[in-house]
């Protein structure tokens, strides 16, 4: 078969590549966002085009590859939408991409759904793995759509131009057909929560320099044993483009505490772990606070917003958490603190529970503090600038 057969859902058309598609191909390869994302060369013109055309046909025929048109009404007209395509080899494996105008509208999922029944049921394919550089959250929200399973980060494993760099990887066997499964885990939103004399809302380049910051400060390093030292810009942007890969994998989610005038990072606090079998509506509280946030009540304030949302029914834009809970070394008594203006009630001091220090060298006592959804939570202590 040299043509590929039309697939369609009623609202988009997979069917072959077309002179006519042309202008919207060039359109697509001159695109800024498929530039940053992809290593599809910007000065390819008309006759490059034409020529790819052609080299699908052939590999049609061959079994190679199988790649479609992706068709769209807009403005009550069919329009070229973009491209996708299955590659039998060296494995199994998609691709696909979008015109600008077409983004955002649920089009690529239904174009995936069609190819990958298609790739299961008539192509015999085993399995259906995608990976695309790692942060390309938009590539990745479709894949998760359709039910793939996320599988890791794969580093420095994607060329782009003279480098290398991480990827994100999954993969789709087959089963039931793919317009029926549900994503393989919940995609936590991520709402700004005000409240409490302090703003939270997701984190952003500009956040950067002060994050930074704040994991480097001795203090921070002194009680926790996680932190890369040092703490480097490198860190910082995996730590802002792990962010919505987070949420996508039903892990948790991470907001900056922010100053409520003038937006200035003052540290952070998440809810984490929401994805433990075991615990499946629980969930655990981190935090952290630049050096001079700290003594302000910002982290007590964040952390108690935090809990409000965590607890509020998932149908009401919460989390629907049932249980909260939250550790620190038995010593630290300014992370304490917190816990317990925020309501958290001690419940255990496990011994030679974790290190901390310079070195990582104190071995120390911990501390576990809980909180129920159906515990009454304190009102605020205090706001922040202002005094207790």
């Amino acid at each position: 078969m040299t043509v590929p057969p039309v697939l369609t859902d009623g609202v988009v058309t997979l069917r072959a590549h077309t002179g006519s598609d042309v202008p919207g191909m060039l359109e697509v390869y001159r695109d800024p966002v498929v530039h940053r994302w992809t290593s599809l060369d910007p000065t390819c013109g008309e006759r490059r085009a034409r020529e790819w055309i052609d080299l699908t046909r052939r590999q049609w025929a061959t079994g190679r590859q199988y790649v479609w048109a992706v068709e769209a009404a807009c403005d009550g007209r069919p329009r070229y939408a973009g491209s996708i395509d299955l590659r039998r080899d060296p494995v199994p494996s998609v691709g696909y991409l979008l015109a600008p105008w077409a983004r955002g509208r649920g089009y690529a999922s239904r174009a995936l759904r069609l190819a990958a029944d298609r790739g299961f049921d008539v192509a015999g394919f085993a399995a259906l793995h995608w990976d695309c550089r790692a942060g390309h959250v938009a590539s990745w929200r479709v894949a998760h759509a359709c039910g793939f399973r996320f599988e890791g980060v794969r580093t420095r494993a994607l060329r782009a131009g003279d480098d290398l760099v991480d990827a994100w990887t999954a993969v789709l066997l087959p089963g039931t057909p793919v317009a029926d499964r549900p994503p393989a885990t919940t995609w936590w939103p991520h709402p700004v929560l005000d409240g409490d004399g302090v703003r939270l809302r997701p984190p952003t380049g500009a956040d950067l320099v002060r994050h930074v910051e704040a994991c480097n400060d001795p203090v921070a390093r002194w009680w926790s044993a996680t932190l890369p030292v040092p703490y480097t810009d490198d860190d910082a942007r995996r730590w802002l483009r792990d962010h919505p890969l987070e949420r996508s994998l039903g892990s948790g989610v991470g907001w900056v505490i922010a100053d409520p005038d003038d937006d200035r990072y003052l540290g952070t606090v998440s809810v984490f772990g929401t994805d433990r079998p075991y615990t499946p509506t629980g969930g655990e509280v981190g935090y952290r606070a630049h050096p001079d946030a700290r003594g302000r009540g910002a982290v007590s304030a964040a952390v108690r917003r935090v809990v409000r949302h965590a607890f509020a029914p998932v149908a009401d834009g919460g989390m629907g958490r049932h249980r909260l809970q939250l550790g620190a070394a038995a010593d630290n008594t300014a992370s304490r603190r917190v816990a317990e203006r925020a309501g958290f009630r001690l419940w255990g001091r496990p011994r030679a529970d974790g290190v901390h220090g310079t070195e990582n060298e104190i071995v120390d006592d911990g501390v576990w503090y809980d909180l129920l959804a159906t515990d009454p939570l304190p009102p605020p202590t205090r706001t922040v600038g202002g005094a207790p």
